[in-house]
């Protein structure tokens, strides 16, 4: 049985601003200087979109975390609205294989 979420987990931006960028007191110009990254991409991430590869690597360096923990936070959100928005489809649709 797997979890099933109620309603789509934060996104990656939501997180970097009320769980880091606060806490460091930085504004997004000063942390796209750190990330080394345009000021645009960075206020991009905190309006929600997606977390690759390259800013999670960024974002660990800059920050002091693994790339890993930003790309968990990413598939969380990606798989919350999965099931939030296709979830009762895909259990109709897709059925379980059974042993033999």
């Amino acid at each position: 049985m797997s979890y099933k979420f109620q309603a789509p987990a934060s996104t990656v931006g939501e997180h970097l601003k009320e769980d880091f960028m606060a806490e460091y007191a930085i504004k997004a110009p000063t942390l796209a200087k750190k990330l080394g990254v345009p000021r645009a991409r960075v206020v991009r991430l905190l309006e929600g979109a997606a977390c690759d590869g390259d800013m999670a690597l960024r974002l660990a360096r800059v920050f002091g975390t693994t790339p890993e923990f930003w790309m968990n936070l990413q598939m969380l959100r990606d798989l919350s609205l999965a099931q939030v928005e296709r979830g009762a489809v895909i259990e109709a649709e897709a059925t379980p294989l059974q042993m033999v």
